[in-house]
């Protein structure tokens, strides 16, 4: 932290650094650097950002405070907050003095942008003015870094330990054994893992991760939407009618929640609590969404569309043979009328 110390100006000439912040070196960056990098942005996938939620800058003069990046006013960064303006704003790596310096008032130049804004969009320029017209820097005083389990003692190793071995278990610790069904191939398991954490490289998460600017956002569908995981898998026009097929087709009804958590959990037990309902559900969920990713993928990459009914088809002949190489089908024959009766359940 201390910009003009010995180790800081080493990293800068190992890593890079662009206005006042180091980067993580590209390809010749070692991947101990990069790991340290994603924990300061709160990119940590394993650890889910913990470093980054318990850490926060207070600002004194704003010289040192990233006005976009940092934890200084509120909850979480600007960026995740005003996401939409973050992703339209030219001046992503200004600090808090610079932005004020410009002004950040209703009309400031403290608002650059790369495009001109819809009237949506400049009523939230107005809402974010108003959010950061309190804020004063104190001249001469300096930002410093707050620890915030522990103000006043600061940070020490023991005390993040103590808090990474005192939690308790995250609520979708179960999902680890719900996804892991022993009739899914083990990509497949994979890959709804990722998808139940949100780590699937839909384009709104490219985005976020400065892959994709924010106008290439909008789903393959042509909604109009921009593509995040609930969305295409739950809420779009296009895809998220697949749910309502494979419902009629199991003789089940149901509304689709908003988080895509919520969905696994009520899409599996639609039926009840029966272990051999709930276990076939498992694995018609996980297939479904599999089969939604190939056809997005198919759409972006080789500009190949697939009917609603023809993906319905899909989930129908992939979860007869994945059963059926297990020895859990009973008859063949009545698969596609009644695959409970063909399971043997009830």
């Amino acid at each position: 932290m201390d910009r003009e110390g010995f180790w800081y100006r080493v990293m800068v000439a190992r890593y890079g650094e662009e206005a006042g912040r180091l980067e993580d070196g590209g390809r010749s960056g070692s991947w101990w650097w990069k790991d340290l990098v994603k924990i300061r942005d709160g990119l940590d996938e394993v650890g889910g950002g913990w470093f980054a939620e318990r850490v926060s800058k207070r600002v004194g003069d704003g010289s040192s405070t990233f006005f976009w990046y940092d934890r200084w006013l509120g909850d979480v960064p600007l960026r995740t907050q005003f996401s939409r303006l973050f992703d339209l704003a030219n001046n992503k790596l200004c600090t808090v003095a610079d932005m004020c310096a410009l002004g950040w008032e209703v009309g400031g130049e403290a608002w650059s942008w790369r495009r001109r804004l819809w009237a949506w969009e400049e009523e939230m320029v107005v809402e974010f003015s108003h959010f950061v017209s309190n804020v004063v820097l104190q001249i001469d005083v300096p930002d410093r870094w707050q620890w915030d389990p522990d103000i006043v003692g600061g940070y020490t190793v023991s005390g993040a330990y103590h808090i990474l071995t005192a939690q308790s278990d995250p609520p979708d610790v179960r999902l680890n054994d719900l996804v892991w069904h022993k009739q899914v191939p083990l990509k497949v398991s994979i890959f709804a893992w990722r998808l139940l954490r949100d780590r699937l490289p839909t384009k709104l998460n490219l985005v976020r991760r400065g892959l994709l600017n924010g106008e290439a956002a909008s789903c393959i569908a042509g909604c109009g939407h921009d593509e995040s995981t609930t969305h295409l898998f739950l809420h779009c026009d296009t895809f998220g009618l697949l749910w309502q097929s494979i419902r009629s087709w199991l003789g089940v009804e149901g509304v689709e929640p908003y988080d895509i958590i919520d969905h696994f959990y009520q899409f599996i037990h639609y039926t009840g609590s029966s272990k051999k309902r709930t276990s076939f559900l498992r694995l018609i969920w996980i297939l479904s969404v599999w089969v939604v990713w190939n056809e997005r993928n198919n759409r972006v990459f080789n500009n190949i569309q697939t009917t609603i009914d023809q993906l319905l088809e899909k989930v129908k002949f992939h979860s007869f043979w994945w059963l059926k190489a297990h020895n859990f089908v009973y008859g063949s024959h009545k698969w596609w009328s009644d695959p409970f009766l063909c399971l043997g359940i009830d």
